[in-house]
């Protein structure tokens, strides 16, 4: 007779989300701490002390967290925790990838423009490419056909103040080599703000 069939744990630790009871493991989760001012603070780098409370990274639990007051009653007292923390939240996620596509510019590592972007992918040095996120047309179908991942990610005003210009529509990341992880920073972050937008309550 067959064994019934019973899915793994998830390999490493594990954090429960306030919202959903479901467990997870870090990565696909937000860290919460209280405060000094018992208010609700964010904190995606998952380094601030205190005890976490955790929420998965997405807009509905967190919204739900928010309206059900489950901070308060993860945290076995009051705290403050207002609506305005779900935006702040994806703010927040749309900062940090693009700090790590900042410092993948810096690194010398990181290309802006359509031109720039595809003597790159033609050099066979690219491995990840982001377009803004409200971009379409021939441009895009041609970088997609290259076959390499691609990421949308914020619209052309936020990647071009990564570049020192007013709009940056294409970019593409260098493979990354032993000077820093930059493309599965960058490719992680991105789909960790995307998923959280996209799982909202409406």
């Amino acid at each position: 007779m067959n064994e019934p069939h019973l899915s793994a744990p998830p390999a490493g630790p594990t954090r429960t989300c306030i919202a959903t009871g479901v467990e997870g493991a870090p990565e696909t989760m937000i860290r919460f701490v209280v405060g000094p001012d018992g208010e609700v603070v964010p904190d995606l780098a998952r380094r601030l002390p205190g005890r976490g409370m955790w929420v998965r990274a997405e807009r509905a639990a967190l919204e739900r967290a928010v309206e059900k007051k489950l901070f308060s009653r993860a945290a076995r007292a009051p705290v403050k925790a207002s609506a305005e923390l779900v935006d702040r939240v994806e703010r927040l996620l749309l900062e940090r990838v693009l700090a790590d596509l900042g410092r993948a510019r810096r690194a010398g590592r990181a290309v802006a423009g359509f031109v720039k972007v595809e003597q790159m992918v033609g050099r066979h040095q690219a491995g990840l490419l982001v377009v803004a996120e409200d971009t379409d047309g021939d441009g895009l179908q041609k970088l997609r056909a290259t076959g390499l991942p691609l990421e949308r990610l914020g619209d052309a005003t936020a990647l071009g103040g990564i570049f020192g210009r007013e709009q940056a529509v294409y970019v593409a990341i260098a493979r990354d080599d032993a000077g820093g992880a930059f493309i599965e920073r960058i490719s992680v972050g991105a789909a960790r703000w995307r998923g959280f937008r996209l799982n909202g309550a409406g």
